[in-house]
């Protein structure tokens, strides 16, 4: 067995005691957990010391249950799924409005992640994957989401990246409310993009609109991107009315 392989074995064993454990609910000691997934009393208790170190489990008196960090990740989890389907509509108006291909990201702990596409009509498209990390810097909403945050945290996420001429375009793009992408990342490929916040004004995501040159003059890009500005907008405050609605169910 190679050490990748080995690696592997182990993730697998890790969530196969992590799902046991969800499905029991009550704290349980190390035999019955390495019993009931088949495992040697000494790995499942190896296994178990690493997911304490990571907060997924938490040990008392040599019984376990799930840790603080299980809950950390389900609300990211339904953080992210509430996003996505509050956002949903508004992409879809926007992808029938430009008829071009419409990115939803999200932003979190400092990373960009596309969370939904929707594609265009025409023949030739983008071919981005929901889930695959995106550039802050490189693509037009990492470049609108950069220009919500604080000089001192794009200093942070950006590092030796963060030079003066890029301060200067985030500043544009504060005051245009859209970034522009004239084929910088990506050759024959021309986006806008523009922030999603928040109820508390805070960036959450981004939002783009995607095209061929030839399909995206540049007399298009300040029409589209004053859309993709507003369907931004739009969604940010469908957020602040889940976020309203959700306290008052409370």
């Amino acid at each position: 067995m190679t050490q990748n392989q080995s690696q592997i074995r182990v993730i697998d064993r890790a969530f196969s005691i992590l799902f046991f454990m969800a499905r029991h609910k009550e704290p349980i000691g190390v035999t019955d957990v390495a019993r009931n997934v088949n495992l040697p009393k000494a790995t499942a208790y190896r296994i178990l010391d690493s997911l304490i170190t990571q907060r997924m489990v938490t040990e008392r008196e040599g019984l376990y249950e799930m840790g603080p960090a299980t809950l950390f990740l389900a609300d990211a989890y339904r953080s992210q799924v509430a996003f996505s389907e509050i956002a949903r509509p508004f992409l879809e108006r926007l992808n029938r409005e430009t008829k071009e291909t419409v990115h939803l990201f999200v932003f979190e702990h400092g990373e960009f992640f596309y969370l939904d596409k929707l594609e265009s009509p025409y023949q030739v498209r983008m071919h981005s994957r929901v889930g695959v990390k995106g550039s802050l810097l490189h693509l037009s909403a990492g470049r609108a989401l950069l220009s919500a945050l604080p000089q001192q945290e794009v200093s942070r996420i950006l590092g030796d990246e963060a030079t003066p001429d890029v301060f200067n375009e985030l500043e544009e793009i504060r005051k245009r409310g859209f970034a522009i992408d004239d084929e910088q990342n990506e050759k024959g490929l021309r986006c806008v993009g523009a922030v999603i916040l928040d109820s508390y004004s805070r960036p959450v995501g981004g939002l783009s609109v995607s095209a061929p040159v030839y399909r995206f003059s540049y007399e298009m890009i300040a029409k589209y991107g004053e859309t993709v500005y507003q369907t931004a907008q739009d969604i940010g405050a469908a957020l602040l009315h889940y976020e309203r609605e959700r306290k008052i169910k409370k």
